[in-house]
């Protein structure tokens, strides 16, 4: 089978590590913080990673094309960048996307929709069409399991409709989530791995996955949990794994573990109710070198959301220690409001509220 030219220039240039990069705010959390947010792509380029995905988390469709905007100009040409498209209504998704393409960005994420009033197959492929012909950028998709698509398959990823999905010429790989179960993992890359690049989350799966199959990216994730710029396992790791050298990736596989399997219990306890420990996320990129921050709160707060008190926080950095990776702050007053933002004179008792954070 032929590929096409997104296809090809996904298998020359999409490989490594990508982190996903949050947006900073002002100390009243009402507009961006532009100076945190160019030093977390310098910081992102610190590490090594390929590419840096845009996150949508906690910000407006105008801010996020904003953010998408400031990242471009930051990061390209050294590095790829992406932006993740998921909104609630398909109009809202293909007007970030039009505005990712003219910024710069090199690649778009986009997600299957939360909430369909018709969750038929025709109706997923008709949404995934319509966004694949409304934009020139390539597109990587996010692979989690919906409850409400279980009618149509045991795993609510409709793997069926997926490989027709995977036909469409700028449709170019797939993330798989962190807790994806492994039979689906081999149902999937089994299927679709000539026509897609995935990148699985679980890097647990990927020395095994990576015997049969081509893994050569992985991210959109809290990498930074694996690694500092001065001890980039991760990166090395991946590197090593794309060129096939799966026994000489064992050693920072062994290495970076002890911090994988927290972050792994972590992420997967807030993912399965639906959630991240967004502020987790923020203090892992800060412990590295990043601006850190908190994340803006949002209007209805669920009560499930993770909060980073002084116990989670003790254990990242017990994990780090654990792997030599050494902590580039220790001023968790800095943390709190930025980096960028406590060199210019600010302290928490300036911030509005200190969402998703406890200071015990």
């Amino acid at each position: 089978m032929s590929l096409s030219e997104h296809k090809q220039w996904a298998r020359e240039f999409y490989k490594g590590v990508e982190n996903s990069l949050k947006a900073s705010f002002s100390p009243d959390f009402s507009e961006l913080d532009e100076d945190g947010i160019k030093a977390d792509v310098e910081q992102s380029r610190n590490h090594g990673f390929f590419s840096s995905m845009c996150s949508p988390t906690g910000v407006t469709l105008e801010e996020r094309k904003k953010f998408i905007e400031i990242v471009c100009r930051e990061a390209r040409p050294h590095m790829l960048v992406g932006a993740n498209v998921n909104q609630p209504n398909i109009e809202d998704a293909i007007e970030l996307l039009v505005h990712a393409e003219k910024a710069g960005c090199t690649h778009a994420f986009v997600g299957s929709p939360r909430k369909m009033k018709d969750p038929s197959e025709a109706s997923l492929f008709a949404y995934f069409a319509k966004i694949s012909e409304s934009t020139k950028l390539p597109i990587i998709l996010y692979g989690y399991e919906s409850p409400a698509l279980r009618h149509l398959h045991p795993s609510g990823i409709l793997v069926d409709v997926l490989d027709r999905v995977a036909d469409l010429p700028n449709v170019i790989g797939m993330k798989l989530t962190q807790p994806i179960n492994v039979g689906l993992a081999y149902e999937l890359l089994d299927r679709l791995s000539g026509k897609l690049l995935f990148g699985p989350a679980n890097v647990q799966l990927i020395p095994l996955l990576a015997r049969a199959y081509n893994i050569q990216w992985s991210g959109q994730w809290i990498v930074e949990a694996l690694q500092s710029p001065e001890r980039p396992y991760f990166v090395e790791f991946m590197d090593l794994v794309s060129s096939g050298k799966i026994a000489a990736a064992m050693r920072p596989f062994w290495a970076m573990m002890p911090a994988y399997n927290y972050v792994h219990a972590l992420q997967e306890e807030h993912l399965l109710v639906g959630s991240h420990p967004w502020a987790h996320i923020n203090y892992y990129r800060w412990c590295t070198g990043g601006n850190g921050g908190l994340p803006r709160p949002g209007k209805n707060q669920p009560s499930h959301s993770a909060i980073l008190d002084a116990n989670g926080r003790a254990q990242i950095r017990a994990r780090y220690q654990e792997i030599g990776v050494p902590l580039a702050a220790v001023n968790e007053d800095e943390f709190v409001v930025g980096r960028t933002n406590y060199r210019k004179g600010i302290r928490p008792t300036d911030l509005s509220t200190t969402p998703f954070f406890s200071f015990q």
